[in-house]
């Protein structure tokens, strides 16, 4: 197997579960994912990191959305 362009673990040390998603604001991983990652294959590992990035993109481009109707629903004056 080629060497992998992902760290050995995604944690980046921002522990918070996001209540909506269920996914780790920091690694976009499950409390589940995170409890079993040290019992993981490497394959499991590399067949997972993909689906964070994904998780990722997505929680990106909500977060950009909700922005946007944010700044839409402002009034000329700048309140809400």
């Amino acid at each position: 197997m080629a060497k992998s362009p992902y760290p050995t673990t995604p944690c980046v040390a921002v522990c918070q579960i996001d209540p909506k998603s269920g996914f780790c604001l920091g690694c976009y991983r499950t409390l589940k994912e995170i409890a079993r990652w040290g019992k993981f294959t490497e394959d499991e590992r590399e067949a997972l990191l993909p689906e964070l990035d994904i998780r990722r993109e997505e929680d990106l481009r909500e977060w950009r959305a909700e922005k946007a109707r944010q700044e839409q629903t402002k009034t000329p004056d700048g309140t809400d």
